[in-house]
């Protein structure tokens, strides 16, 4: 009996280690789709575009991060394909794909959500793109990006950037959020929760094409005098060369409705103001040669300090920003190396971002859209939910004051400790 009952038992624990792994996919099994764009359809609801790189076995390894060598030839990793679909939904939209695409369609590697400007001004991004959150593939920290023009349009000109995957590129491009300011770094989910949020409003990427149309090849040399650097939008940079995607600027939306945008100066303004810029760089005009410029490193000193008072009829604002920087450059040649000029230097940075916040405040103001996320701190004067709402923040964020004050320090004036005047010829 006993000898059977082991036997029987042998034979279930065999039949178990020899049981392949019945659901088990490869690799090579999966369309994995890196970038979505979405936008109004012609024939149906929405359209919407997929982008599907080829991943092989080596290349996806390589795109893990510490892997040796160059993941193939360079024509082999830039190969993709771009799929446009028309449905009433997303996931409509997916299955009449799957429907046509040997390969199962996966998301898990889906890297950012395309918006067109259109779409995204129309209202139907609560519906369409904070729904994405419930899909089980997508990852909550999917960048989100709503560009000017047709989505489709941009998410087929997104390619490798020499020899790396589409996935790392948008990666790197977006990462750059963290050292220039020029634009946010933002995902679905930070979308999808300032969106219902009744004490700031939702942002997103700012993007568009650049095909090079505003590099002037020949003609008279600029003489206008300076200009902040960026302090334009997505698309209107003059430049050529490199990537036709440029992400400058922030779309700035009330009530899920896109309602505006911020230039590149405007939103680096914004992101020192929250604290989400510990380095930067920054361009100044000369105090004593405007014409010219000075350009600054700097760093966040403390964090920002931020108080609302809601006492009087119109709520008083007072942030205060506590910075340091090093010189780069001196173009003119003054010695601002020197102790009695130096504050010259500190007073004109200190200027410049007072200047460029309360004039971003004031574009912000005339939107009601609170972009410094200042109801943050005005929600913690009231004991409750409804006293909140009954005090319509963003009406009253648009007759806010703002008291401004920033504290800038030169702590390094480079590798030179003196500037001396450039010799000119006697006559």
């Amino acid at each position: 009996m006993h000898k059977r009952i082991a036997l029987l038992l042998a034979l279930v624990l065999l039949s178990v280690f020899l049981t392949a792994c019945y659901d088990s996919r490869e690799i090579d099994d999966y369309a994995y789709v890196v970038m979505m764009g979405i936008e109004h359809g012609v024939s149906d609801r929405i359209r919407l575009t997929l982008q599907i790189p080829e991943f092989t076995n080596t290349n996806m390894s390589d795109s893990g991060g510490g892997g040796g060598g160059n993941g193939g030839d360079d024509e082999e990793r830039a190969k993709k394909e771009n799929i446009t679909v028309e449905a009433p939904s997303i996931f409509a939209a997916v299955a009449e794909a799957d429907t046509f695409i040997p390969k199962t369609i996966n998301f898990m590697h889906l890297n950012a959500v395309v918006v067109s400007e259109d779409f995204a001004s129309s209202g139907e991004m609560k519906e369409f793109v904070v729904n994405l959150l419930r899909y089980h593939e997508i990852r909550r920290n999917t960048s989100i990006i709503v560009c000017k023009g047709s989505a489709r349009d941009f998410v087929m000109a997104a390619r490798p950037y020499l020899g790396s995957l589409v996935t790392e590129t948008m990666e790197e491009l977006i990462s750059k959020a963290d050292i220039t300011g020029y634009f946010p770094k933002l995902t679905i989910s930070d979308f999808a929760i300032k969106v219902k949020s009744t004490y700031t409003q939702a942002l997103t990427i700012y993007a568009a094409l650049n095909k090079g149309d505003n590099f002037i090849e020949k003609g008279q040399y600029y003489t206008g005098g300076f200009k902040a650097p960026s302090d334009f939008y997505a698309g209107d940079m003059p430049r050529t060369g490199g990537q036709e995607i440029e992400l400058l600027g922030t779309a700035v939306f009330e009530l899920g409705n896109m309602v505006g945008k911020l230039t590149g100066f405007e939103t680096q303004m914004v992101e020192l103001t929250l604290g989400n810029l510990k380095r930067t760089s920054l361009t100044i005009p000369d105090p004593l040669e405007p014409e010219l410029y000075i350009p600054i490193e700097i760093k966040e000193l403390e964090p920002p300090f931020t108080h609302v008072d809601i006492k009087g009829e119109k709520p008083m604002i007072h942030t205060t920003l506590s910075l340091e920087g090093e010189i780069v450059t001196i173009p003119s040649g003054i010695n601002y190396e020197s102790p009695d000029m130096k504050g010259i230097v500190e007073e004109a940075v200190a200027q410049h971002i007072a200047d460029g916040i309360k004039r971003t405040f004031a574009k912000c103001q005339t939107l009601k859209t609170d972009v410094f996320e200042y109801g943050t701190e005005a929600v913690r004067h009231f004991w409750t939910i409804q006293e909140w709402e009954n005090y319509n923040w963003r009406q009253k964020f648009s007759e806010a004051s703002l008291m401004l004050h920033v504290d800038f320090t030169l702590r390094r004036t480079g590798r030179f400790i003196e500037t001396a005047p450039v010799q000119e010829e006697k006559k």
